[in-house]
């Protein structure tokens, strides 16, 4: 179970960079190509790893690995519409648990990964505890961002079987590589439109100078976060993995409560109904966990 704690180290610094970009910077939100380009094509960073093991793919890697950009570009600017129009609170959350749904079903009938009825029931609390983490019983999300949000799991969930299929054809380090390399190749793209190079280009030079290097350890951590998560994908269970994103907010609410004294913004957050949900969705959480361990 050596994937579970590389996950675990994986959300960690995912929910260090969710405090980050939400509390510390308080950046307004930008445009969702923006957020696609930078996102997909700063994976190129993974072209470091060319000297520890990498191989040249074939044609069909090379095309999954298009695909593979295809679906997580496609993902993303979806997913960033839905955040644009909605709450991130709510959204983040729903997609992560239905795009595991979706995971569970591709894997089973692309990959053939089958999980046993204790894995099954991990998964379901796993996935109930993200749901619960997001919802609210007031203000029900809109058809079209609703619609926006089941779309970008779909695709999300594409990525993810597509890289774990490609990850059990090679090594961890060349299958990583492809797939950014992939993902950047697809981002690139999204410059051809001359309004999409403005918008970019534009909010590049807007990034002020006291937060650039907040927001460049930010980046860091989620490169790292990144890599730890595509390595518990090349171990485990891709739809076991992909259960886990709630998670990351397990250890958002336990950061929030170290530093909510500090921080501007978190204390608002600490009302009794916000934490009694927050504790039946770590307890959820912490169930499904027990039972992949156990």
């Amino acid at each position: 179970m050596t994937w579970i704690l590389i996950l675990v180290l994986a959300q960690f610094f995912y929910a260090i960079v969710f405090i980050f970009d939400k509390y510390i910077l308080s950046r307004p939100k930008s445009h969702p190509v923006v957020y696609s380009f930078y996102v997909g094509f700063l994976g190129i960073a993974a072209l470091v790893l060319i000297p520890f093991g990498f191989t040249m793919p074939n044609a069909s890697e090379a095309a999954w690995s298009i695909v593979s950009g295809v679906a997580q570009i496609g993902a993303f600017l979806l997913f960033y519409k839905a955040i644009d129009r909605g709450e991130v609170s709510r959204i983040v959350p729903l997609v992560g648990a239905i795009s595991a749904v979706f995971v569970l079903i591709l894997s089973s009938l692309i990959i053939k990964e089958f999980l046993s009825n204790q894995q099954i029931m991990a998964f379901i609390l796993l996935v109930l505890g993200s749901l619960v983490i997001g919802f609210k019983k007031k203000h029900l999300l809109g058809n079209r961002i609703l619609g926006l949000s089941v779309a970008a799991a779909f695709l999300f969930a594409v990525f993810w079987v597509v890289t774990k299929y490609l990850f059990l054809g090679t090594n961890f380090i060349s299958g990583l590589v492809w797939v950014r390399v992939g993902v950047a190749l697809v981002a690139l793209t999204l410059l051809i439109p001359k309004k999409n190079r403005e918008l970019i280009f534009s909010e590049t030079k807007g990034v002020k100078s006291k937060i650039a290097w907040v927001f460049m350890l930010g980046r860091i951590l989620t490169i790292l976060g990144s890599l730890f998560f595509y390595w518990a994908v090349f171990l485990g269970s891709v739809s076991l993995v992909n259960a886990f994103g709630g998670l990351q907010y397990v250890f958002v609410l336990i950061l929030a409560l170290l530093l909510f004294k500090k921080i501007p913004g978190l204390k608002e957050q600490f009302s009794r109904e916000f934490l009694i949900q927050k504790i039946i969705a770590v307890a959820l959480i912490c169930a499904g966990l027990g039972l992949l361990v156990i």
